[in-house]
């Protein structure tokens, strides 16, 4: 990279980190359901002393919620007294994420790409405001990029993935990107199907899953050593699958209450719930799973509620934005503006794969299509924030759209 390309990196990352902060000081906490319960969670494992989930709560617990996000604000609160230090914490790694955004952008696109890459992701206004909340996907995708750049960049396939076990302890993804980093790796096997090329490809991929089922044994065995369970991701997906699809049913409900049971026993039960469920009910499973495609990609508002007075996010929702067009306030107008730079990034990604080249185009289509199968599957409804995951993948082929075919696939 030349000087002037890694100084115009380092001015726009450092630009954008240091909006992050701005955000975070001018508009304060954002208030989301989930990120307020993590907050109430927290505080009573500081009141027991205990990092969630707390032990003698192990059968009280109705399900295991995001381990990873709940322990990060558990520890700011016992640190310092308050949420404050870990949200500035969220938008220093929010500016580091746009920089190794960069980095596997360049070796997966080529420089060019990826400059492109970085500037429609510093210029996106829904990834202003994240580290104003406690929600799981900012630290997420942050160790899922750090995963990335340490196996794709750096070589280091061990600590890739240990960071991406980091992210699964935030939010139980993970193995997308694991899968999709093997399915890459396979074709850089196939590239070179040589024996050299076999014992680099099984050298690459078993580190990788061994640093994966280290960072798992870890976290695991550390909650094992204080609960009794061996814990390492959070256990709502069966719960969720149970309720919505039998109608929350009393039985369902009931395993809530269940003081009987551990978390892991409720999760279970729950798992035999639904598969019964699915075993009289296939069409309609799979009759939903469009709607549930639909739901996560329609909008991408949810971080816009940072900018509203109320700080709720009907205000500048889909529903509401169609209801009261034209007559929208200032934070609907930006909402309207980010909605449709939102469009523009899923148009624009969609019309790059016209040239597809796999050396390019294989990682980021996978990362998306692996994930959005899993939300297929195992989602009980489809939402917007479900999506976030993917959007640097996104904007990866959207950045392709704008490339001459030459620079397409110039990876190193």
């Amino acid at each position: 990279m030349s000087v002037k390309n890694r100084k115009l990196v380092l001015v726009l990352v450092a630009v954008f980190t240091l909006l992050q902060i701005a955000v975070l000081m001018v508009f304060g906490y954002t208030s989301y359901d989930d990120s307020d319960a993590y907050i109430q969670i927290a505080k009573d494992c500081v009141a027991c002393g205990e990092p969630y989930p707390v032990s003698t709560q192990i059968n009280e617990l109705p399900f295991l919620w995001n381990v990873g996000a709940i322990n990060a604000v558990t520890a700011s609160l016992a640190l310092f007294g308050s949420i404050t230090p870990l949200l500035v914490i969220y938008a220093l790694l929010k500016g580091l994420t746009a920089l190794l955004f960069y980095a596997v952008s360049d070796k997966l696109l080529g420089q060019k790409t990826a400059l492109v890459c970085l500037l429609l992701y510093v210029f996106y206004p829904a990834n202003y405001g994240e580290a104003t909340t406690t929600l799981s996907e900012l630290p997420f995708v942050f160790f899922i990029m750090l995963g990335l750049w340490m196996a794709l960049v750096r070589n280091a396939f061990l600590a890739g993935g240990v960071c991406m076990a980091l992210a699964n302890w935030f939010r139980p993804m993970g193995l997308v990107f694991m899968a999709a980093v093997v399915i890459y790796l396979i074709y850089q096997w196939r590239k070179t199907p040589t024996a050299v090329g076999m014992r680099t490809f099984l050298s690459q991929g078993g580190k990788l899953l061994a640093g994966f089922a280290l960072g798992v044994c870890l976290i695991g065995f550390t909650a094992k050593h204080r609960t009794g369970l061996f814990l390492y991701q959070a256990k709502t997906g069966w719960m969720n699958l149970a309720d919505f699809y039998t109608g929350h049913s009393p039985e369902s409900l009931a395993v809530r209450d269940n003081e009987q049971w551990n978390v892991s026993q409720k999760d279970s039960v729950w798992c035999s719930f639904f598969m019964q469920w699915l075993k009289e009910h296939p069409k309609e499973y799979v009759a939903r799973m469009p709607r549930k495609v639909a739901e996560t990609y329609v909008s991408d508002n949810v971080n816009m509620c940072v900018f509203a007075p109320d700080k709720r996010y009907t205000s500048v929702s889909l529903r509401t934005l169609i209801e009261r067009f034209p007559s929208f306030s200032a934070v609907q107008w930006f909402t309207s503006y980010n909605l449709l730079y939102y469009y523009f990034l899923l148009f624009a990604a969609l019309v790059s794969m016209r040239r597809f080249c796999m050396r390019s185009y294989l990682l980021p289509v996978a990362c998306i299509l692996l994930g959005t199968l899993l939300l297929m599957l195992v989602g009980f409804h489809g939402d917007a924030r479900f999506h976030q995951p993917f959007m640097p993948f996104i904007i990866m082929l959207s950045a392709l759209c704008f490339m001459p075919a030459k620079e397409a696939g110039k990876a190193r």
